[in-house]
């Protein structure tokens, strides 16, 4: 999956980190390496917040690629936690760990922050037809202001990407405000205080409903003192919420695009690499991505932790001195990297078709051979800093 784009603390151990579910900068993936060679395709998926000028925002969207079996939520049952997490106070962590959870092949991507009416943003996946866990498209995101409203799709096997037969299918997803979720946890007062992206000043504050996820009611008329009467400010500048009336006949408040990207599959090959950008502290904020090797004959992999090497990029905040910390299936650290000097990374990563890093630059890279399993890259850093680190797993094929 691509965005446009060592030693562990004493106070963590490696089962907390891998079993921690503040993941809120890592882009969870899996890194599939089969015998003979499959056909990657990159598929990219385009959301944008299509409400009208002084509308309805959305935060931190989720977007996941999974096997038909990952049901977020259903309408007329009480929401999870992680749901609730998600629809109430736009935290996208537990819900990102669940899925993780049940889907360890799938993919998930977080678009990070509240986006305005008209924003647009693009994620890009390395998807294979030929892959289960690859066949079907799921999303999830809080409306705000509101105390718990969402949208996202009921059905697991709505929108598939590909056919039984691989076959990549195009489509629009059009969200209409008729269509927004309420999440039944949290009473819809609309106060300000208990209010988020209004004057609410912590997380879960609101009154407990107790109720279900169902259709979204509205809110309530301009003149009755709720949101669409609100000013708020919480990115530096008074915003209105005059606009905001979901309910009104063909209200759209989000279109959602799957499409191949230069409308061409990549070159085939037994790689489906796995590439995500996020950002990156020490202990359980550590970045976090899966992976496996496929049955078979042991394989040479390059991982990567890139903090330095993405100034190059335009990347602003990198990680100025990633840790890299490679686990197995049953916790145990295969080998960790806190800056790069190895004389076999330089031409693995030719071989891997990957961007050179500057030699004695502080990234982190190692060169594994691994056996059929899975396995988990973890990058932390040292104590008290934090950055923007992009973790990259290719198989070297020479």
């Amino acid at each position: 999956m691509h965005t446009s784009l060592a030693s562990l603390p004493p106070s963590s151990s490696a089962t907390d980190i891998l079993r921690s579910g503040l993941r809120w900068s890592a882009l969870l993936g899996s890194l599939v390496l089969a015998h003979a060679p499959v056909l990657a395709v990159q598929v990219a998926v385009t959301i944008r917040n299509t409400s009208p000028t002084n509308g309805l925002w959305a935060v931190n969207p989720l977007v996941f690629v999974h096997n038909g079996s990952f049901d977020a939520f259903t309408a007329g049952a009480p929401a999870s936690a992680a749901v609730e997490a998600a629809a109430e106070d736009g935290n996208p962590g537990p819900l990102r760990s669940a899925f993780s959870t049940a889907q360890p092949n799938g993919l998930a991507a977080l678009i990070e922050g509240p986006f305005a009416p008209g924003q647009a943003v693009t994620q890009v996946f390395d998807l294979d037809p030929a892959n289960p866990s690859h066949r079907y498209l799921s999303y999830l995101a809080m409306i705000i202001p509101s105390n718990d409203g969402f949208w996202g799709n009921d059905s697991p096997t709505a929108f598939p990407i590909f056919t039984t037969q691989g076959v990549f299918v195009p489509r629009t997803i059009t969200v209409l405000g008729a269509n927004v979720w309420d999440a039944g946890t949290e009473v819809n007062d609309e106060l300000p205080a208990t209010t988020a992206f209004l004057a609410q000043a912590a997380p879960n504050t609101g009154t407990t409903e107790n109720g279900v996820v169902a259709i979204h009611p509205g809110f309530r008329l301009a003149g009755g003192g709720g949101i669409l009467d609100a000013i708020s400010s919480p990115t530096g500048s008074p915003l209105v919420f005059t606009a905001a009336n979901f309910k009104q006949p063909g209200y759209v408040v989000a279109e959602i695009t799957v499409s191949l990207v230069n409308g061409a599959p990549v070159t085939p090959s037994r790689l489906i690499n796995v590439s995500a950008r996020g950002r990156a502290a020490s202990g359980v904020n550590s970045q976090i991505v899966g992976f496996s090797v496929s049955p078979g004959p042991d394989r040479r992999m390059l991982v990567r932790a890139v903090g330095p090497g993405l100034a190059g990029f335009g990347v602003t905040g990198a990680l100025a001195d990633p840790i890299l910390t490679v686990f197995d299936q049953a916790g145990r650290v295969v080998a960790t990297n806190d800056n790069w000097v190895s004389t076999d990374i330089a031409p693995a990563t030719q071989s891997a078709g990957a961007f050179p890093i500057t030699a004695g630059s502080l990234d982190a890279a190692l060169v594994l051979t691994l056996r059929p399993g899975a396995y988990t890259a973890v990058v932390g850093t040292k104590a008290n800093a934090e950055g923007v680190v992009l973790v990259e797993c290719y198989e070297i094929r020479n």
